[in-house]
């Protein structure tokens, strides 16, 4: 077999462009779930001056706007850092 190619090392062009984006797509979901989870913990220290202070007529869509964002920080954040 002294005849034949080697090919180690050797990688199709396809393989060769996967790593960057996996990482890219990772790096995402990565960043997705650290917005998620501090969102998450620091969303509710926003609810207190908002009820106390009061928006008018719409505090109460005020703040079931900001229960809908603290749910949706809550599921983006859930698996961050989660081995």
């Amino acid at each position: 077999m002294t005849g034949s190619p080697s090919t180690v090392g050797r990688s199709s062009p396809a393989e060769a462009e996967s790593p960057p984006q996996a990482a890219h797509s990772l790096s995402l979901t990565q960043s997705i779930r650290w917005l998620g989870f501090w969102a998450a913990i620091v969303l509710p220290a926003v609810y207190l001056p908002v009820l106390s202070l009061g928006i008018g007529t719409h505090t109460g869509a005020v703040f079931l706007g900001l229960l809908g964002c603290q749910l949706l920080a809550l599921l983006a954040g859930h698996q961050y850092k989660r081995s």
